[in-house]
């Protein structure tokens, strides 16, 4: 083997021997994959919330950032989205063994019964029907709900799931994950009604915010959690994690997570709790950046993933 032959055969099994990062999910097309998951988990957020507080607009919106835009993300990255239905059962088994195909399903479920639930809720709310039938609406919309609550979950859950089970990506291969998502999205979701509310009314802004509140605490412990696991988990999970807090992403990672996601909402959420009431303005800056800081979690775990190289104890950074 001549040198030549020997450097193109050295660089093309660097996976071998070197971290290696993944860009299927989050460079070029990849970045539908990325927009995808932050409106499923903005948008199922925002729909979990509303169903509970009784937020006609907010579940309207929420349903739209799943079936207007996470959907449709997903399905152009597919690259064939006319065929959709080929990943859905009866038409396949896939979803015994494939989490995209099971996320498929469980989004259009959440669509499906979301689209019902909306409208039974706006029949009971703005009181279009009457009379005997206002028993038969309700116990509909009940049941819609609690299905379309379900379905959102999955929806919103899955992405953690299908993520931990890449087990050659060791900073995604925990049960944090999908947790840290659910969580994030149920914050986001908190912050986002509250937006809502200051447009349309309707919504107990200082109860929701000091659930956010605390919802913003528990997300922070979780990402301090899922970043201290993966470091001891592995050596790839360390390199991951180096990369996230002092690498390349690091950016992101402190001004997007941890200065917006984070800091300046509980900030702002303190000062409401301490001076009996936050201002408008001020509640706009915490919405904008809890939202920022959603966009970035996801791009940072995508970001960072690093398949474990074959030969382990190579695994220098």
């Amino acid at each position: 083997m001549d040198v030549r032959t020997a450097r193109q055969w050295m660089v093309t099994h660097e996976w071998m021997v070197k971290p290696m990062h993944q860009t299927e999910w989050i460079e070029g097309r990849g970045l539908l994959v990325w927009l995808a998951e932050v409106f499923s988990a903005l948008g199922t957020g925002l729909y979990l919330v509303s169903i509970f507080i009784n937020s006609f607009w907010g579940a309207l919106f929420g349903w739209i950032m799943i079936v207007g835009f996470k959907l449709p993300l997903h399905l152009v990255y597919l690259g064939k989205p006319l065929r959709f239905w080929r990943a859905i059962p009866p038409f396949t088994r896939a979803w015994r063994t494939s989490w995209v195909a099971r996320g498929m399903f469980f989004t259009i479920l959440y669509a499906f019964f979301g689209a019902i639930g909306l409208v039974t809720t706006y029949l009971l709310v703005y009181d279009v029907v009457g009379g005997s039938a206002v028993d038969g609406v309700r116990a509909l919309d009940y049941t819609m709900r609690v299905l379309g609550g379900i379905f959102a979950v999955a929806t919103g859950i899955y992405i953690g799931f299908a993520m931990s089970y890449c087990k050659g990506v060791a900073f995604w291969n925990t049960g944090l994950l999908p947790v840290v998502f659910v969580v994030d999205g149920v914050a986001a979701g908190l912050a986002l009604v509250i937006g809502q509310g200051l447009v349309s009314g309707g919504v107990d802004i200082a109860g929701v915010e000091a659930t956010g509140r605390i919802a913003i605490i528990v997300n922070a412990l979780l990402i301090l959690s899922y970043l201290v696991n993966a470091s001891y988990q592995s050596t790839a999970g360390g390199v991951s994690v180096r990369e996230l807090v002092r690498g390349r992403v690091a950016a992101v990672f402190w001004t997007g997570i941890v200065l917006l996601g984070i800091a300046v909402p509980l900030a702002i959420s303190f000062v409401s709790l301490f001076a009996g009431e936050a201002s408008s303005a001020l509640l706009i800056i915490a919405i904008v950046s809890h939202t920022i800081g959603a966009f970035s979690l996801k791009y940072c775990v995508l970001k960072v993933g690093i398949y474990r190289p074959i030969i382990p104890k190579a695994c220098v950074y």
